[in-house]
């Protein structure tokens, strides 16, 4: 279907579904009226010549087919291909070949040929130029080898089909091109305008609405959401200052303040409760202990050692060599190695003044002092630990945050005490040193201070938050009315593209409802076309194909008739579904392909010629036979052109039309180029009739020639009546029971012998075919009867036995 042809049915379908108001008239039902003048002319291919860029053929032959039968004989690679291939590319069959020029010649050649042809009583010229399938040569029937599998095994359309039966599938063409554009449609439809839903800040209600824009969308509850009234930029514009202005917020710095504040004030009362619980007498207290033991220690040592001679007064390094020394005697005990009665270090023996030495070591590190002076130590510690512990890094950041501020908080004088405070206690405690209670004696003021501050802030920030939690409410309501609004005055706005958007996505929806349905509508049709095929093809088929089997005795088997998307198509199947290929031999395909393709030729009748590429190919020779008849009788009414390497095959045609004289032999030989092409009588097959012309004709002619002219007319007459005795033999006398060209042996020729009259025939066809043979070129002589010539007279006598010999023969009793 042509574009205008498929936009004209979709406006029809359109309308007849009332998406369209109705202006196209009403289609009439389909009538088919066959008149004459629908009838094909005839195509008579009538002069082939010009061929020129295919494959290898040499230029200058001409090819003139007969309206009955044209044998085209020629050896395997003689260039009777490339004629082939022509008659194929014009006729575009199913296994046209890519035609090569000369693939040795260095420069490329355009394919060409003229063909001359009549289209019924016009005479007409076409100049092919390597186009596949052109009219009307495309009505041309082609059989050949590749087609073998295509007739056999696949499922096969019809060439031909009926016009009534060619409207189902111009039918389901016509519904798959409107499938299509209500496919395109719909595309069209669904498709939303990307800039509409921009419009329409995303957090109204109205947005969801829009972005579900479809065939269910309410048009009469979306058009209640329009604002029509007046001054709709002005009113915009208001409430869009109304929600600057709560956006512009400085509650959040004041907050952001406060919380900074309270957060000091927190930290620097915890300051206050570490220093208000920092034990200041016993602090002080451990200090003096730990001074008078420390007195008394060092009294105890010196009283301890003056005897022991030591080279300097007992101070912390010499503590520090005894203590290592008994951490050593400790460590040689767990391994059970230490000896008592040496010395730990140089292991001399200890006589008694070291061993009293060693006692007084013992001595000194089991004091008692000792050990209450590490106990008044870890005392200190402890007491000091609370200090230690104290955290003021957010009261040290407030100072110097506001070092150089003139506007300073009402309570940064007491932060500032407070640190100088800790400071100082800090600095003592650190020291070890004795702390007063005057430097804290402030501490008690500054803590109640503090904490009216620290109250007096925190109310401060609770009424800020409640009051940043009130305007983010109304914040969030201005937004809110300020988004309804841009929403509704959009809806009015756009109303037109929300309403075509709506519209179309209801279209959209009815397409594609009744897009649905074609696909049932298709296979409707094609059951239909099923049912039609059968009545209008199937059976004609049938029964044309069975006449083509029984012809040329193809084997039986089963024809399936198929039915797809409105196409007539046919299957053949052996027993159990098997393809035929799978189980028939070559020759046997061969024959059924034959059948199948001329049955399909005759089924529209045949108005064009039928051309056969090495039909008989794989045959044996008695199918060759029934090949040859039916190509023959094939040929009786139309133009039959065979191209064929089998000179079987080729004598058998043309023996088959020795009558009729409905045939014309062309040879193709190599012997001046590819495809040289030659027009002969046959294959060097002679018959009585023709060897009888040739002996009269040379007769007279060697009449009229004198000397050695004549002579050698004379010996090519004898030539002839050779001839003339081997095909009277093989015809008259044996009645072709043996022949050459011929496969087989006639034994139903073999009664047709006249026993009786053979003797008498016998010796004269002998005799004469000796003389014959004594006086041609082809043998050689003895030398005495190489001089002797033959003569006229003697030619004319010897050709009157021959005749009358034949004619005794003939009138004999069989």
């Amino acid at each position: 279907m042509t574009e205008i042809e498929v936009a004209h049915a979709y406006a029809l379908f359109r309308q007849e579904k009332s998406l369209d108001p109705r202006e196209l008239a009403e289609e009439p039902e389909i009538e088919i009226e066959l008149s004459a003048d629908d009838a094909e002319l005839p195509l008579v291919i009538t002069r082939i010549s010009d061929v020129s860029g295919v494959n290898a053929l040499v230029t200058g032959s001409v090819i003139e087919p007969h309206a009955g039968l044209t044998i085209l004989f020629g050896e395997n690679g003689t260039g009777k291909t490339g004629y082939s291939r022509i008659f194929k590319a014009l006729a575009g069959s199913r296994t046209a070949d890519a035609i090569l020029g000369d693939v040795r010649a260095d420069t490329k050649q355009q394919k060409s040929a003229k063909i001359e042809f009549s289209l019924g009583d016009d005479a007409q010229d076409f100049e092919w130029r390597g186009e596949l399938g052109h009219p009307p040569f495309t009505r041309m029937s082609i059989f050949d080898s590749p087609a073998v599998n295509f007739h056999v095994d696949d499922d096969l359309e019809y060439v031909y089909t009926p016009v009534a039966l060619a409207l189902y599938k111009h039918v389901i063409s016509g519904i798959k091109a409107v499938q299509g554009k209500i496919e395109a449609a719909v595309a069209d439809l669904s498709g939303k305008n990307p800039s509409l839903l921009g419009r329409f800040p995303k957090s109204s209600t109205i947005y969801s609405l829009i972005e579900t824009l479809g065939a269910s969308t309410d048009l009469t509850d979306l058009r209640g959401r329009a604002d029509d009234k007046p001054n709709q930029d002005d009113r915009i514009d208001a409430q869009r200052r109304a929600v600057a202005a709560l956006e512009a917020n400085t509650t959040a710095s004041q907050i952001t303040i406060c919380q900074r504040n309270k957060a000091v004030l927190k930290q620097a009362t915890n300051v206050v409760d570490s220093l208000s619980s920092f034990d200041l007498t016993g602090f002080n207290d451990a200090l003096t202990q730990r001074a008078d033991l420390r007195k008394d220690y060092e009294a105890f040592r010196v009283e301890l050692f003056k005897a022991a001679d030591l080279p300097s007064e007992p101070e912390s390094t010499w503590e520090s060599f005894v203590a290592s020394g008994d951490a050593y005697r400790q460590h040689l005990q767990s391994l059970e190695v230490h000896d008592s009665e040496r010395c730990l270090y140089c292991r001399q023996p200890l006589d008694q003044q070291a061993k009293r030495l060693v006692s007084k070591y013992g001595e000194f590190l089991a004091d008692k002092i000792s050990k209450d002076l590490a106990g008044i130590e870890e005392t200190i510690i402890r007491l000091a630990a609370p200090i230690d512990a104290v955290d003021d890094g957010e009261v040290k950041s407030f100072l110097v945050q506001h070092g150089d501020n003139e506007d300073k908080p009402a309570f940064h004088t007491d932060v500032a005490a407070l640190s100088v405070l800790l400071g100082a206690v800090r600095q003592r405690v650190e020291g070890q040193e004795p702390t007063s209670s005057q430097d804290i004696a402030a501490l008690p003021q500054l803590g109640i201070s503090l904490k009216s501050s620290l109250a007096s802030i925190s109310d401060e920030l609770e009424h800020l938050l409640t009051q940043a939690a009130n305007r983010q409410a109304a914040l969030q309501a201005g937004k809110t009315t300020l988004n309804e609004l841009i929403a509704s005055v959009e809806i009015s706005k756009a109303w037109s593209q929300i309403e075509t958007q709506v519209n179309q996505a209801k279209e959209s929806n009815k397409l594609g409802i009744l897009n649905r349905a074609l696909p049932g509508l298709t296979r409707s049709i094609t059951e239909l076309s099923k049912a039609a095929s059968d009545q209008l093809v199937n059976q004609n088929f049938d029964t044309l194909f069975a006449e083509e089997c029984k012809a040329l005795r193809a084997p039986t088997l089963k024809l399936e008739f198929l039915g797809r998307q409105g196409k007539a198509q046919r299957r053949k199947v052996l027993h159990g579904k098997h393809k035929p290929s799978k189980v028939l031999s070559e020759g046997e395909q061969k024959v059924l392909a034959m059948a199948d393709f001329l049955a399909e030729a005759r089924l529209a009748g045949i108005t064009a010629p039928v051309i056969f590429d090495d039909p008989v190919s794989s045959l044996d020779h008695r199918r060759i036979n029934e090949v040859a008849s039916r190509v023959a009788g094939l040929a009786e009414d139309n133009q039959v052109i065979v191209f064929t390497h089998d000179i079987f095959f080729a004598t058998t045609l043309l023996s088959l039309f020795e009558k009729s004289k409905r045939c014309a032999y062309f040879q193709i030989t190599d012997e001046e180029g590819k495809g040289k092409v030659t027009r002969a009588t046959g294959p060097r097959w002679d018959t009585l009739t023709s060897l009888k012309a040739n002996i009269n004709n040379t007769i007279q002619a060697a009449k009229l020639a004198e000397g050695e002219a004549r002579a050698a007319l004379v010996r090519e007459g004898y030539d002839w009546i050779r001839s003339w005795c081997e095909v009277f033999t093989e015809t008259d006398l044996l009645q072709g029971v043996s022949q050459r060209y011929q496969p087989n042996i006639r034994m139903n020729s073999l009664s047709n012998i006249k026993a009786e009259a053979l003797p008498d025939a016998i010796t004269t066809v002998t005799r004469v075919f000796d003389d014959a043979c004594r006086y041609i070129s082809a043998h050689s002589q003895p030398l005495v009867t190489l001089g002797v010539s033959p003569t006229l007279s003697g030619l004319e006598e010897h050709w009157k036995e021959l005749q009358d010999c034949r004619k005794s023969y003939k009138d004999a009793d069989a």
